[in-house]
């Protein structure tokens, strides 16, 4: 109600009073009550004057937070609501900046024409109070302005009821794993597959190749196949190409699979000292110091001159045709000694 309504309800009202006066007459008519008059009625109605204008001057921006309860447990929710009132022309940005909260743990956030709502997580013992409340927004004019309150708090229940200390607590469990525990090993299986596969591929290639060359020997006297595999090698030209150690693994190789072949002992897989004790006859002793150069080549990366290797090849020639039982058929060469270009 404004100063102006109020000015024309006490006149009406003084109107109708003086109107009555005046057919009744008397004293009441006279201009010194009727002021009287205007001031006894006017009384009364002041406070409402007075309530109407306050309304009208609290139009300033206000912020008020309250939550939904006094007390909670630890891990239930309670929401705060921050009632607001801005001026005219203002508002909020998109996401309007809230402190205070700073200790507490938001989960949810709720923006109406009149309210904000957040939805907090009791997540500690003892005393859960946000800190003075700030909320910023943007005047009429774009300006950055804050509203502030007051802190609220509320009391945190115990899980374990009323007297905690007289509380039975169980015995806590083990983690329950999620995934099976055959996930936790499946790279080391895999690994140890892969290893596994490797090596059986390794021992199918060695056995398929040691049985091509028993085949090979089985189609061909023992000495008649070491001679070609001889021959062979040296047409390959590893030594001539550098490869000096690759050639006396595959030389020294021959004249072992030949030993066995005419010996009977497995001379592939022995060292050269495990041979040297095997053999009896001097004859295959002259074969020694060829299989113990070959060694010094292979592991001691010793190279032997051209004049050396191709004498070292005579010899295994030369051992080859003595220990053979007879001449070969169709091959004028068997017995001749190559000799040093």
């Amino acid at each position: 109600m404004t100063i102006l309504d109020f000015g024309f309800r006490i006149w009406e009202l003084k109107g109708f009073v003086s109107r009555k006066l005046r057919r009744e007459g008397g004293l009441f008519y006279r201009p010194f009550f009727r002021i009287l008059l205007f001031v006894v009625l006017a009384i009364p109605l002041c406070p409402v004057m007075l309530w109407s204008q306050d309304d009208i001057r609290d139009t300033g921006p206000t912020l008020t937070a309250s939550l939904d309860r006094d007390s909670a447990r630890v891990g239930s929710k309670v929401i705060l609501t921050l009632s607001y009132r801005l001026p005219e022309g203002a508002g909020f940005s998109d996401i309007p900046e809230i402190k205070g909260l700073e200790d507490l743990t938001p989960m949810d956030r709720e923006i109406g024409p009149d309210e904000i709502r957040i939805t907090l997580l009791v997540d500690h013992l003892g005393s859960w109070k946000t800190g003075p409340i700030f909320v910023s927004y943007l005047d009429k004019d774009g300006k950055t302005q804050v509203l502030t309150t007051d802190p609220v708090s509320l009391t945190v229940l115990s899980n374990l009821g009323e007297k905690p200390e007289e509380a039975e607590l169980r015995p806590i469990q083990g983690i329950i794993p999620t995934t099976h525990l055959w996930w936790k090993y499946l790279p080391w299986v895999v690994a140890i597959a892969g290893l596994l596969l490797i090596v059986f591929g390794l021992l199918w290639w060695y056995h398929r190749m040691r049985r091509k060359e028993l085949s090979a020997m089985a189609q061909d006297p023992a000495h008649v196949w070491a001679k070609k595999e001889i021959e062979h090698l040296e047409a390959q030209g590893l030594f001539e190409k550098g490869q000096a150690k690759a050639f006396y693994f595959r030389f020294s190789e021959i004249m072992r699979r030949y030993l066995e072949a005419i010996r009977g002992f497995p001379a592939a897989e022995f060292t050269t000292e495990e041979i040297t004790s095997c053999l009896n006859s001097e004859q295959d002793r002259k074969l020694l110091p060829l299989l113990r150069q070959a060694d010094l080549v292979k592991f001691a990366d010793t190279i032997p001159t051209p004049a050396r290797k191709e004498e070292e090849v005579n010899t295994a020639l030369a051992y080859i045709h003595e220990t053979s039982p007879g001449p070969e058929a169709g091959d004028s060469s068997v017995g001749q000694q190559r000799t040093l270009p």
